[in-house]
């Protein structure tokens, strides 16, 4: 069995060193015309490719470029509305805080007007009693 394997593979390889390399094909002119247009066509069908790919690559930086300014216009907004947000805030505190400061001042300005009444009440019962006093004091 041995032997018939090692005869088998010696003649196939002794055909094929025997057989000359061939540096030309013999073909009927239509079908190679057919070969050299179907040769044309897979060349510009890879050449389009190429620039289908290319175009691909541009339009996916384009996409890519796009979307970043989306970002950075949402976190611009979103910025804008916090920093919005924050001014309401101390609006709403000064608002507060002018309601308080008015109410003490009218609470101050009461007791402002009860002493200069009261003032004016001593003032009155003080030079009344030292001119009822100096009125005695020249009388008697």
């Amino acid at each position: 069995m041995k032997y018939i394997l090692t005869i088998l593979i010696s003649l196939f390889s002794l055909t094929a060193i025997a057989q000359p390399p061939q540096e030309s094909v013999c073909m009927p002119v239509e079908i190679a015309k057919q070969v050299a247009q179907d040769l044309v066509i897979g060349d510009s069908a890879k050449a389009m490719l190429t620039v289908a790919l290319d175009e691909l690559d541009l339009t996916k930086e384009k996409l890519s470029f796009k979307d970043s300014l989306i970002l950075n216009a949402r976190l611009k907004e979103l910025n804008l509305k916090d920093q919005i947000r924050i001014c309401e805030e101390q609006n709403k505190n000064y608002n507060l805080l002018y309601e308080d400061a008015k109410k003490q001042y009218a609470v101050l300005a009461k007791k402002h007007k009860r002493l200069k009444a009261k003032k004016t009440f001593i003032e009155i019962v003080g030079t009344s009693i030292i001119g009822g006093l100096v009125y005695f004091y020249i009388t008697k």
